[in-house]
């Protein structure tokens, strides 16, 4: 009797086994897949680490999605013989669809001829062939503004041979899919992803049987940078889970020794046949010519010593030189600056200089020099933040945008850099909370007055009091008094109180422990009962004892160093604003006005920097 079966089963073992792939029976329903021996030289000396750093064409086949990095066409071919029988031919190609996506064709092709065929007493029965094929139709896109690259393929499998009813009968073909991504943590580093066959592609064959490419789900990592200031040096990684067979590692390297000449090392790992994991080194080398770019790979099998397979790939992927790149470089402001004054120079160059149309900052136009640069002024009439836009237009109109944060700040001349309370200061004044004097100073060490005090606690509840008082608020508190409206509301909000005799004394100074009291109380913080004394000049039983010691708790005397507060002290301007700024919400529109992850799309309302001097708590003369 013919053993035709016998003769399938070796035919797939030369094809798949010998290149260190498992080995499925017949009876299990499962064939391998030919691109798991692996496809592009490049690749393959990586040690098949390839799926985040897909790039050219033979992305097609490693990670549909790397054609939403493709900008220009290209092609890619590769060809061995392994074990001088098997004839392994891949070739592809991908062209830009639009400016953040391609399409992408491909073929894996391997083939057996002249397979002698016996009987069971050693008879020739002639010879057979055999092949296995796998065409490609990919598409990939860069989603816009999201570092993120998708794609597909829909795959056409096709096996089949020649040389006995039987043989032909086997032959068979489906259809698959893959899908991949690449998302780009950073300039740096990139992650991919691909699915292989994710559901299993069936085959069926001409005498009905039904079998399955098993799935392939490969999860990688890439790392990019520059060593010894200009050679470009790539870190990859992937590890591989399939259907019925242990997981997998691959490890690789690519360090550019020039522009033209790329070395590469890897470590393959394969499964075998009884579950144990084979570590197969591999090395490769690139040259480029012209936009040509020859590769080799040179793949070791372990358990075989004499199949040394030597693969090579020939590929167009253009001259990189060629490729225009379209940006803004901006020298200043740096993003982020805080500034004081109301005009900011914006400076920088735009890249591609060539083909830029027109380019404007904040709306205006602006006048671009031959070497690519610009610098022009741009104001800032608000204090509080402004979002800086910078737009450069292509002739084809492609349009390209940057932009900078800036933070303009109030300042005072008697507030100096290194002053203990700069920040609470600037901040406070911008958001309106407190004002300085018209001669720009803030006076800091000046002691707060109640007139004062009443006025910040209402600003910063954020109540606006435009309407003067109609009548004495207080006897000496006439409706004429710059604060009088802030000491009525205040008073009518129960944040202040007057005294027994129907006097508020506006002019007065305010002791710590005042000050302290009515914060404690405008922020609404609980109160606790002192057993042990807050400070060491503040008894248990001080009528202020309860509001300090909650103060204290609450962090908003965490200015204090030390053991003293010094309680029966006047509070300066200074300190009371320290304080101010730690309540809730004074320290929340504060911790918004330093935050810059928002508020940079619409135009400042902060207060200008001066106005009159009753607005700023100066003595009048009643």
């Amino acid at each position: 009797m013919r053993n035709i079966k016998f003769s399938i089963i070796w035919v797939m073992a030369v094809v798949f086994c010998l290149i260190s792939l498992p080995v499925f029976g017949v009876q299990n329903m499962i064939v391998a897949d030919p691109m798991y021996i692996g496809v592009g030289a490049r690749p393959l000396g990586m040690g098949k680490a390839y799926v985040a750093v897909a790039e050219d064409g033979d992305t097609v086949f490693t990670n549909p999605a790397g054609l939403g990095r493709i900008k220009a066409p290209k092609l890619t071919s590769m060809y061995t013989s392994l074990l001088n029988d098997v004839n392994y031919i891949v070739i592809g190609g991908a062209y830009p669809q639009s400016k953040n996506s391609s399409i992408g064709i491909g073929a894996v092709i391997s083939s057996v001829s002249d397979i002698g065929l016996y009987d069971n007493n050693g008879t020739n029965l002639g010879s057979a062939n055999w092949g296995s094929s796998v065409f490609f139709l990919s598409y990939g896109v860069d989603v816009v503004n999201s570092n993120l690259q998708l794609g597909g393929s829909l795959k056409y499998y096709s096996q089949g041979g020649s040389g006995t009813s039987t043989i032909e009968s086997a032959s068979a073909a489906g259809v698959g899919f893959d899908i991949g991504a690449i998302y780009a943590v950073s300039e740096k580093l990139s992650l991919g992803v691909s699915a292989q066959n994710p559901v299993g592609t069936k085959l069926t064959s001409n005498n009905g049987v039904e079998n399955t490419v098993p799935s392939l789900i490969k999860i990688g990592a890439a790392y990019r940078t520059t060593i010894f200031t200009d050679k470009n040096l790539t870190l990859a990684g992937d590890v591989d889970i399939a259907q019925d067979r242990p997981t997998t590692s691959h490890i690789g390297a690519e360090y550019g020794l020039t522009p033209n000449v790329t070395i590469r090392a890897g470590l393959d790992q394969n499964p075998m046949p009884g579950g144990e994991l084979q570590n197969n080194p591999t090395l490769g080398l690139g040259l480029m010519v012209s936009g040509i770019e020859f590769n080799y790979a040179y793949h070791p099998y372990g358990a075989i010593a004499e199949d040394s397979t030597h693969y090579f790939s020939l590929s167009y992927v253009g001259e990189k030189q060629l490729e225009e790149v379209f940006g803004i470089v901006i020298d200043e402001p740096n993003d982020k600056d805080i500034i004081y004054s109301d005009r900011v120079t914006v400076s920088g160059s735009i890249e591609g200089v060539k083909s830029v149309k027109s380019i404007t900052v904040d709306g205006l136009a602006v006048s671009l020099n031959e070497d690519g640069s610009f610098n022009t002024t741009v104001p800032v009439s608000n204090v509080g933040k402004k979002l800086i836009q910078i737009e450069a237009l292509k002739d084809d109109g492609e349009k390209v945008v940057a932009s900078r944060r800036v933070l303009r700040l109030v300042s005072f001349s008697d507030v100096s850099p290194s002053y203990w309370a700069k920040r609470p200061i600037e901040g406070s004044s911008t958001v309106g909370l407190v004002q300085g004097y018209p001669d720009g100073t803030f006076k800091p060490e000046r002691l707060l007055s109640r007139a004062e005090l009443a006025t910040l606690l209402v600003r910063a509840k954020g109540i606006e009091v435009t309407e003067r008082a109609k009548s004495n608020v207080f006897k000496d508190v006439k409706p004429g008094h710059w604060a009088a409206p802030y000491i009525k509301e205040a008073v009518a909000m129960g944040l202040v109180q007057g005294y027994p005799d129907g006097s508020f004394k506006p002019n007065a100074n305010i002791s710590k422990a005042e000050a302290i009291t009515v914060l404690s109380r405008y922020d609404k913080i609980p109160m606790e009962r002192v057993v042990q004394k807050p400070y060491r000049d503040v008894n248990t039983d001080n009528w202020a004892a309860k509001y300090i010691q909650a103060a204290k708790n609450a962090g908003i005397l965490s200015y204090v160093k030390g053991d003293m507060l010094g309680v029966k002290q006047d509070v300066s301007r200074a300190e009371a604003i320290e304080m101010m700024s730690k309540t809730s919400m004074a320290g929340r529109l504060i911790k918004e006005l330093f935050s810059w992850d928002k508020g940079f799309k619409l135009k400042s309302k902060e207060p200008t920097v001066k106005a009159s001097i009753e607005q700023y708590g100066g003595e009048i003369n009643e």
